[in-house]
């Protein structure tokens, strides 16, 4: 049995990646560590390759967790990397608002803000049953404020525009959070949103699963 390291998205935990199933692989999450005052994202990425002990690892990222497994495997070399409903350069990223970046670097905005669930970040992050807005909601609501403003400034100041081999990236049309327009994935998954992971799990596991097939 390999394992699979899974990097989840900003403030989430492995709950995010309960529905995936990759026959003959073990999906290990990789837990966050706290992040040093004004960490970089390349920094953080550096001491979270530390925790992968295996050479040539397999890594699985979502959303800012597909961001630092580009970094890993920029300084680690793996065997394969998944990125979901991620981005692996700078140019992928979408335009900030300018009022949140302004909040996000004068660091005006309290951490408790960034835990509150509500209706509009459920519907932005695609969330469209019942079921999945308050699987979503619990996840929002149990991550640390404190990380999510953190991980926020730390993409807002990341300016990679290289992508190390065996990356592969998949991603959703429908996806509002890294808008599909500009993203260059390896894999569209037609009508995918930015919680696809979990809601399209069965078509991202069988991707995943192909492409370690080969």
């Amino acid at each position: 049995m390999a394992n699979i390291y899974c990097l989840s998205g900003v403030g989430a935990d492995e709950r995010i990646f309960c529905r995936l199933s990759i026959p003959g692989h073990e999906l290990v999450h990789l837990a966050w560590i706290k992040p040093e005052r004004d960490e970089t994202l390349q920094h953080y990425a550096l001491r979270i390759a530390e925790l992968i002990k295996e050479p040539n690892p397999i890594i699985l990222g979502l959303s800012f967790g597909g961001m630092l497994a580009t970094e890993i495997a920029k300084v680690k070399p793996v065997r394969k990397g998944f990125l979901v409903s991620s981005a692996k350069t700078r140019p992928e990223l979408p335009v900030l608002n300018r009022l949140l970046v302004a909040l996000l670097r004068y660091k005006v905005l309290p951490p408790f803000v960034f835990s509150i669930p509500n209706r509009y970040v459920c519907s932005i992050f695609g969330a469209r049953t019942k079921e999945d807005m308050v699987f979503l909601s619990d996840i929002i609501r149990d991550a640390s404020g404190s990380f999510v403003k953190w991980a926020f400034r730390a993409i807002m100041n990341w300016n990679n525009t290289s992508v190390p081999p065996n990356m592969v990236h998949i991603h959703g049309t429908d996806d509002k959070v890294l808008p599909s327009a500009a993203s260059k994935p390896d894999y569209w998954i037609e009508g995918g949103t930015h919680l696809m992971v979990y809601s399209r799990a069965d078509e991202v596991s069988a991707i995943i699963a192909g492409e370690l097939e080969k």
